[in-house]
């Protein structure tokens, strides 16, 4: 695909392209379907990939008559058509029948059923709005350039066998911006083929989508030519969070040894503490303790272990599933930058006393209270939950927005189709400074779910990560800390894992 073909890159999170409301008869659901296949195609999206996300909104919006409307097509849906970075969403809401869980698992309904399909779209995502009735949302990523697909392997290769630079030669680092993409692309190509974990970092467009956007920032490290060298991005979940995920580091193998991700890290870290980021978060391999203990040096904690959390390294000549890698854990690292607190949070009365050491640790003031499986959840609001799908690491994350009377069998239902999906991990995400918060902790013990890490002020306050695994084989050996804290908050999650029932024995 040339250049030309490709749409152009947005400089917002999200722009809204159409919002319409219709009566879902069949004359006006074709016409919004010819307008839908039109904005598609004229953001990048080829013909056929066009036709095949207008079955999916058709599908939706017959079950909405025949299920939320009950048939009666005089009543309106509104449909929403956004460019989110470089993806097209398309977002149904309607005020007909509340989402119905229990009748979802007894299979008496069909909505929502088999919209995961990858054919169609890369993610569906559906929650309730409370009294503003029910909202889906198909997100279907625009065509890109995946230099996986143009560039020779030999170059990687070749790269890696380079001889180190000269150890006088003099490094600078600087801010990365978008006329920097495609080096930075092709930076990570040379250094790590097909391997790395990440796949939008193959992807310039979509690089370039989030440093507009402002939620990626960069800084890139410079030899005495002024070729890139070196990369470390902050991400933030959306723009003006008081948080960032670091990562995204990449070092030229030539360079490394020279203490060039410090440098990037430190850069970045100034520049985000001016503009009031409380904290960085991030993902340290555990196959060793070395990333763990850069992280702590430079002000990291841990808050949490992600167990199987990114796939095995795979080699590129084809294995078989008896030799395919295990999947490999990670330490959750918060590093605070500003101060944090006090906040009131609540929290599952099992887990009160390793939350408040984690806390401490951070030195982030929080008045805890716990709560346990019998507390209950009052009040009418029904809830609200998203799911959120990593296709690259095989990952889902139910995301709960708003804890209410339905939340519990809106996350059962989820966990149900997600371990049908195969989806290796699965997360909840729980906000804590709901009331509630820890009894939806305590019940989703008891579904399988067991500590992941704490990621304070993500979002509209701090949460809370539950995990479960399935079907994932985890071995203790592979797992290596750095510090006597991170070495008892692995095993205070290693017996949380075994009580969970995962089929997992420390024995």
């Amino acid at each position: 695909m040339s250049e030309k073909e490709i749409a152009e890159v947005t400089d917002e999170p999200e722009r809204q392209i159409a919002h319409i409301r219709i009566t879902p008869e069949k004359s006006h659901i074709k016409a919004l379907i010819d307008m839908v296949t039109g904005i598609a195609v004229s953001n990048g999206m080829q013909t056929s990939a066009a036709e095949r996300l207008d079955k999916v909104l058709a599908d939706i919006l017959e079950n909405i008559v025949t299920h939320g409307f009950e048939g009666d097509t005089r009543k309106t849906v509104e449909v929403i058509i956004y460019r989110r970075l470089h993806s097209l969403v398309i977002a149904v809401e309607d005020k007909g029948l509340p989402f119905d869980y229990d009748k979802l698992e007894m299979g008496e309904e069909k909505r929502f059923k088999s919209y995961m399909s990858r054919h169609y779209a890369d993610e569906v995502r559906f929650k309730s709005l409370g009294k503003g009735g029910n909202r889906t949302e198909i997100v279907k990523n625009l065509p890109y350039v995946d230099v996986r697909e143009v560039m020779d392997i030999t170059e990687h290769h070749e790269h890696v066998k380079l001889p180190e630079a000269p150890h006088d030669e003099k490094v600078g680092v600087a801010m990365l911006d978008t006329k920097g993409v495609h080096e930075l692309v092709r930076l990570v190509f040379k250094c790590y083929g097909y391997t790395y974990a990440n796949d939008f970092m193959y992807v310039p467009e979509q690089i370039e989508s989030l440093l507009k956007s402002g939620l990626m920032l960069s800084s890139g490290a410079y030899n005495s030519r002024n070729e890139l060298i070196g990369h470390v991005g902050f991400i933030f979940s959306a723009p003006g969070a008081k948080v960032a995920e670091s990562g995204e580091a990449v070092v030229d193998p030539r360079y490394r040894g020279r203490g060039l991700f410090q440098m990037m890290k430190n850069y970045l870290k100034d520049f985000v503490t001016q503009q009031n980021v409380v904290g960085i978060y991030g993902e340290a391999v555990t196959v060793h303790p070395f990333s763990q203990k850069g992280s702590i040096e430079l002000g990291g904690r841990e808050t949490g272990f992600l167990l199987g959390y990114s796939p095995g390294t795979v080699k590129f000549e084809s294995i078989s599933e008896d030799e395919r890698p295990r999947r490999q854990s990670v330490a959750f690292m918060f590093t605070p930058l500003l101060a944090s607190g006090p906040e009131t949070i609540y929290v599952p009365e099992a887990y009160e006393k390793i939350l408040a050491e984690i806390y401490d640790r951070l030195d982030y003031k929080r008045n805890i209270i716990a709560e346990n499986g019998r507390t209950g959840i009052k009040g009418r609001h029904p809830g609200a939950a998203s799911v959120s799908i990593r296709h690259d690491h095989n990952q889902a994350r139910i995301i709960i927005e708003r804890i209410g009377r339905k939340t519990i069998d809106e996350i059962r239902f989820h966990l149900k189709h997600l371990t049908l999906e195969r989806f290796d991990c699965i997360y909840a995400d729980i906000p804590l400074k709901q009331k509630g918060a820890g009894y939806v902790g305590s019940v989703l013990r008891d579904m399988g779910f067991f500590f992941g890490c704490v990621i304070p002020e993500y979002g509209d306050g701090d949460v809370f990560r539950l995990q479960y695994l399935n079907n994932v084989e985890i071995s203790p050996d592979d797992i290596k800390t750095a510090s006597d804290f991170g070495q008892k908050l692995l095993d205070t999650i290693l017996d949380d894992m075994e009580r969970a029932g995962s089929g997992f024995s420390r024995k």
